[in-house]
């Protein structure tokens, strides 16, 4: 196989840096949930279903004196003020996020790369 082939995958197959971790759509929640509870607001997944790749998390803002403030919850550029309202309105591949009964697959975790850095992740893995 050739460099471009590498880089590009071959006939149109898909390539990717790590292997794709399969979960399902609630493992990412209660992984936002864990990651708010221990006060470290930040997710930032590479999520592939039906076909369509979308960022799925959680940022903060952050000062030192005030430490996390203006948590936000978002599939690509929507963005939800709490986690009832990620629930309630985001998207994934044009279906409710919280409705997706199917595994999703994690391309990679923009902050640490490798999804299966995410130990809750991992564990949960299909």
């Amino acid at each position: 196989m050739g460099l471009l082939s590498n880089l590009f995958g071959r006939k149109g197959e898909k390539t990717y840096r790590w292997k794709p971790l399969r979960c399902m759509p609630g493992d990412i929640v209660d992984l936002m949930r864990e990651c708010e509870r221990i006060e470290a607001p930040i997710v930032s997944l590479e999520v592939e279903y039906d076909g369509m790749r979308q960022l799925v998390g959680m940022s903060s803002d952050f000062e030192r004196d005030r430490g996390f403030f203006d948590t936000v919850w978002y599939v690509d550029d929507d963005e939800y003020p709490s986690l009832d309202a990620f629930l309630a309105n985001a998207t994934l591949g044009g279906r409710r996020f919280s409705d997706i009964s199917e595994p999703v697959q994690v391309i990679r975790d923009l902050e640490i790369g490798d999804p299966r850095g995410n130990v809750l992740l991992a564990q949960r893995e299909l």
